[in-house]
């Protein structure tokens, strides 16, 4: 590992600018990269721009330097009272919209002038432009894109908002950790808003939107509906299975004129193996009147993802709405696999119960199920509800977030209704629908069999999400602070699942599940603690008299093993911000990372920790050395005037190298980089003593060269093979905690590169 380029001391280091909206004057834009926006988000670089407004990647410092986006407009839009209030429709669009394929809201502020800014979920994907090939889109990949752009599209216009510049670059895709493909609509900045609070001028009468994937209507400036933006959605899916676009005009006329002719070149004659209902669904989309088209994107959606797997009946149900007939038609014969986002719930002690009791239960459970908002909801999206005897399932598609909030009004409700004890299981996986021996609908797979596995895990009260469902909700601001990690568990038929715990101030249980706890020692004999108490006593008496005979002399540097692993438990976190550096330039944007890649030699990264408790910190690389075969190198506590000061408090956020505007580098050749992590209760004066010697080292500024030095920091180190803490590294939140007991906890960081 390279040192950064230079060391600055406190007193050399340069605070950032901060921007506020109680600073005056006019603002320039390349003065906003490297400032922090009322005093939160530091912006890092410019992403892009386009005639309307422009984005920066920034950190949220109060959210672990999370990264997010930052959207201004440009500042020759300032003056422009069209533009901004476009900009502040677009923030009351996100505001109404709360979907997971929909990119998220944090927050608003306002830079000098009044000039207001959005700040954004920073998605970490590339575009749909990126992924569409010349020969199209393999078919299963495309269903998966086309069922969530339909249902994302259709949440929308539900609210009242159409985006009006559906494009592929407006789309994007992230690669969650299981390796599913989430799709994010992003820039709803021309989108039109019913009932908006922010009143437009009628006198402006720009036609917003990308031409080549404008609907007639928009291209006439007539009426818009959600037809329209289903016409971009039909060119979109066009060129997603085709890798062309259905018309290419020389101008805008001639794209209006040929729209009306209808579309000439069918999409199987560029895709021959294209099925027919596939095709059916994109050219009955892009019909030049609205009316012919499917009125709810969601539907388009739907059917054409059911054609490409293959699914002519599951086509035609889609189609009439009449879903659960068309299935008891196939006799029992199961679709294609669907991923599911199902609740399971069960009254505790039902089966306890007395008969008139049970039925009691089982009605007022279900009257305060269809009671929430979400089962109000539940009567037209028509979810799959299983009764299962002493509770029910609730099996959605589409919004993965529809089963939590579910979940919590339902917990909610109950606080008022002391007379049902409810434990509730959330899981995301595969399902089959299919028809049971009553020809009624039904499903079947993982997706419902690990939902009531992790309900099993609960008590009463509590509401437990699986970690394929924890991994997708923790990216979001409004549900992070609210999952609490279990741990894995054993289950029935000798499963382990891993459980978080998702609760609130007036939701969930927040006492850990029977399940998790430690088993206790039964209880023995009265006369057993008076035959314990001696066996300690003797016990200890020997255990003394070893240690007095071999207990080491002070003049040895053999602290750590006189430290006991016994204690409180402490713990802190780390994370790396890497940058990916080609050809000696910046590549792609800075992304944060648990420490377990593989990077790229020559890459360039900077090394964030944070405490969960307060005490004293000393870190140091290890690497080659020039004399000997390891060469030891300060990196925390650097000195502030004549003093050390290792102390930290509880989360408080160190990022190394000091100064936040150096980097250290992986070295050229493939390798490991070891970082040096000895974490104390408090500031210990042998290490003090120890750095304080090598930063005033004039040889080698920062090398601990004295030898036995170097011998009392390998004891240290030693400790973390002597007495290993608890390290685990989480992709979802790209975070490693490392936990342990005692007075001092010692962890060596690895860190692998190697050429890409």
């Amino acid at each position: 590992m390279s040192e950064p380029e230079e060391i600055l001391s406190a007193a050399e280091t340069k605070e950032k600018p901060t921007i506020s909206a109680a600073e005056t004057g006019p603002i320039d834009q390349d003065a906003i990269t490297g400032s922090l926006l009322d005093g939160r988000y530091l912006v890092k670089q410019k992403l892009g721009q386009g005639g309307f407004g422009v984005v920066y990647l920034a950190a949220d410092q109060r959210m672990l330097s999370r990264p997010v986006v930052v959207k201004t407009l440009l500042d020759k839009q300032i003056r422009d009272e069209w533009s901004v209030r476009k900009f502040k429709q677009e923030m009351e669009a996100l505001a109404r919209m709360d979907h997971p394929s929909i990119v998220g809201i944090f927050d608003t502020g306002q830079l000098p002038d009044g000039l207001p800014y959005i700040v954004m979920q920073y998605v970490d994907g590339s575009s749909l432009r990126s992924l569409i090939s010349p020969e199209g889109m393999d078919f299963y990949r495309a269903a998966n894109f086309v069922r969530q752009i339909g249902r994302a599209l259709g949440a929308a216009h539900e609210r009242g908002i159409l985006h009006r510049d559906l494009k592929p670059e407006n789309i994007m895709v992230q690669t969650l950790a299981d390796g599913e493909e989430q799709v994010k609509i992003i820039d709803f900045g021309i989108a039109k808003i019913k009932n908006s609070a922010v009143a437009l001028s009628t006198a402006d009468n720009r036609s917003p939107g990308t031409v080549a994937y404008m609907s007639p209507e928009q291209l006439t400036a007539g009426t818009i509906s959600p037809a329209s933006d289903v016409y971009c959605f039909a060119v979109i899916a066009y060129e997603l299975l085709t890798g062309k676009r259905p018309i290419n005009p020389d101008s805008t006329f001639q794209l209006l004129e040929l729209q009306r002719a209808g579309v000439q070149i069918k999409p199987t004659d560029l895709r021959p193996n294209l099925p027919a209902a596939a095709e059916a669904a994109i050219l009955k989309c892009l019909s030049f009147e609205s009316k012919d088209r499917y009125q709810r994107a969601r539907d388009f959606g739907d059917v054409l993802a059911s054609a490409l797997l293959g699914d002519d009946e599951q086509t035609k149900v889609q189609t009439s709405r009449g879903q659960s007939a068309a299935l008891i038609d196939r006799e029992a014969e199961t679709l294609p696999p669907e991923t599911a986002h199902v609740l399971f719930m069960d009254i505790v002690g039902y089966s306890k119960s007395l008969m008139d009791q049970q039925r009691t239960q089982l009605n007022q459970l279900q009257q305060t199920v269809m009671c929430t908002n979400e089962g109000r909801q539940m009567r037209q999206d028509n979810p799959i509800r299983l009764p299962t005897g002493d509770g029910m399932a609730l099996v959605f598609f589409g919004d993965e977030e529809a089963p939590v909030r579910c979940a919590i009004e339902i917990s909610r409700a109950l606080r008022e209704q002391p007379g049902i004890e409810l434990r509730m299981g959330i899981h995301s996986g595969f399902v089959y629908r299919m028809a049971d021996i009553n020809t009624n609908l039904n499903v079947a797979g993982s997706g419902i069999n690990i939902a009531q596995r992790v309900m099993d895990c609960g008590d009463n009260g509590h509401l437990l999400v699986s970690k394929r469902v924890a991994e997708d909700l923790v990216q979001l601001a409004r549900w992070s602070d609210l999952l609490h990690d279990l741990g894995e568990v054993e289950v029935k038929h000798g499963l382990r699942v891993h459980v978080f715990n998702l609760y609130g101030e007036d939701f969930g249980n927040p006492t850990r599940p029977a399940k998790f706890s430690v088993p206790t020692v039964p209880a023995r004999r009265k006369k057993t603690p008076v035959i314990v108490a001696g066996a300690t006593i003797a016990l200890a008496l020997i255990v003394g008299g070893i240690w007095y005979a071999f207990r080491p002399k002070p003049s040895q540097p053999t602290r750590p093993e006189t430290i006991a692993a016994v204690g409180t438990q402490r713990s802190l976190t780390y994370w790396l911000t890497v940058q990916k550096i080609l050809n000696k330039k910046p590549l792609d944007v800075p992304f944060e990372s648990a420490g377990d890649n593989i990077f790229g030699n020559g890459w360039r990264f900077r090394f964030n920790l944070r405490p969960m408790q307060s005490g004293a910190l000393y870190m140091l690389g290890v690497g080659p050395g020039k004399t000997g075969p390891e060469e030891y190198n300060v990196l925390f506590p650097l000195p502030e005037g004549d003093q050390l000061r290792p102390n930290l408090a509880a989360n408080q956020t160190v990022q190394l190298p000091l100064g936040g505007s150096d980097w250290y580098w992986f070295d050229e050749h493939t390798g490991v980089e070891k970082i040096g992590i000895i974490w104390s209760e408090a500031a210990v004066p042998e290490l003090d003593t120890i750095f304080g010697a090598a930063v005033r080292n004039q040889k080698d500024p920062g090398v601990i060269s004295d030898p036995a030095q170097i011998a009392t920091i390998q004891s240290y180190l030693k400790k973390s093979e002597l007495e290993p803490p608890e390290v685990s590294a989480d992709r979802a939140t790209k975070l490693t905690t490392v936990k342990g007991r005692g007075d001092i906890i010692v962890n060596i960081v690895q860190l692998s590169h190697e050429g890409h």
